[in-house]
């Protein structure tokens, strides 16, 4: 998961928190409101800096790692199935049975 997402989502769980504070307790609602502002001003500037595209943890074995060499091919051969509309190619195809769009050599 990229740095960026993860900000993503704990925005939107700093506005639910501040629309829960603004609603259940009223005498606290500027507080919330500028903390939430603050939060999602400085969120917004590491999302869209160099760190916002840098994966959580280091790519790795069994980590998800970086795209697959050779767009979209696993060590050589094809995936298995038509990236067009996911119908099962058998091995050896040159266009998919179902849908008969080329499949990339």
């Amino acid at each position: 998961m990229l740095l960026r997402t993860a900000l993503s989502l704990v925005n939107l769980v700093a506005l639910t928190a501040t629309l829960i504070v603004w609603f259940s307790f009223p005498q606290y609602a500027d507080y919330a409101l500028y903390a939430c502002l603050g939060w999602v001003m400085v969120a917004f500037g590491v999302m869209y800096s160099r760190w916002g595209n840098r994966p959580l943890r280091p790519a790795g074995p069994g980590s998800g790692g970086p795209p697959l060499p050779g767009g979209g091919r696993v060590g050589g051969a094809p995936l298995g199935f038509c990236v067009f509309c996911a119908a099962h190619l058998p091995p050896g195809a040159t266009r998919c049975p179902e849908c008969g769009r080329a499949i990339a050599a």
